[in-house]
């Protein structure tokens, strides 16, 4: 299992060395005129909107449809009752009720 973990890891960073690399092929090509007629034949415009250094020069997004949320659906709302409190009182546990609190240290 270990080998497996690590052939993935392996992945990961060749799929972002890779995107790296293209970003930065990309840019340079989008920089520099002669080194983008390099890239093309002799029938190649320079304002063609097919090129992805064209593309990516004029920082052209991939065309998507808009992203709609669903409508809420309707739901019963009903208040709810009113809770009416009972207090119940529980007999004390002593017979008689102290007629005085605990005794007071002398020390504090």
């Amino acid at each position: 299992m270990p080998r497996f973990i690590t052939f993935i890891a392996f992945l990961h960073r060749l799929v972002a060395v890779g995107a790296a690399v293209l970003v930065l092929a990309l840019t340079v090509f989008a920089a520099s005129p002669e080194l983008h007629e390099h890239v093309h034949d002799a029938t190649h415009t320079h304002h063609d909107e097919s090129c992805p250094i064209v593309l990516f020069a004029s920082s052209a997004d991939a065309p998507a449809a808009p992203i709609a949320a669903p409508a809420p659906l309707p739901t019963a709302r009903t208040l709810a009752p009113a809770i009416t409190r009972e207090i119940f009182l529980s007999p004390p546990r002593y017979l008689r009720r102290p007629e005085r609190g605990p005794p007071v240290s002398l020390l504090s």
